[in-house]
């Protein structure tokens, strides 16, 4: 295994590979410890490369205030009145509505007849054959042994 030099390492921390080059060293990565150290030691090297940031407490808060601002505010939803059809109990009526409907026009009706006709259309199960077949097996043996013993 061809292991990845330091110096590569820093090129890879500071973008400065292709996207081929890059994606072999993080395949490289999930099968080499001794890569994942060198990158982490070069990771720890690139980072004196970063900005600092001057006040950092105080440029985490005005980001915060930016999303602060940005924001709609929320409106409580005590005392407000829910239209008729948001409520569940137009939904129940409704499904109520429809399963009546449905079983006065008797599709249900129809649909448990298509199943009828469904089952008795379709092939026995693999199962159920096979089960059948064992036991005829078993009962051939258990024969012949009756019939040897006597």
């Amino acid at each position: 295994m061809k292991h990845i030099s330091y110096e590569d390492w820093l090129k890879y921390v500071e973008d400065g590979l292709n996207d081929e080059v890059r994606e072999q060293y993080e395949e490289h990565l999930y099968s080499c410890d001794s890569c994942m150290e060198i990158y982490l030691s070069a990771l720890e090297a690139g980072e004196t490369s970063f900005p600092e940031l001057s006040d950092d407490p105080g440029f985490a808060d005005s980001i915060i205030a930016e999303v602060h601002r940005y924001k709609e505010p929320e409106v409580p939803d005590i005392g407000k009145k829910q239209r008729f059809y948001q409520q569940s109990a137009f939904h129940y009526v409704v499904a109520a509505a429809m399963t009546i409907l449905l079983m006065y026009t008797g599709v249900f009706q129809q649909l448990v007849g298509f199943a009828e006709e469904f089952e008795r259309s379709s092939r026995p199960s693999i199962t159920n054959e096979l089960m059948n077949k064992t036991t005829i097996l078993i009962e051939n043996i258990e024969s012949e042994t009756r019939e040897e013993r006597n």
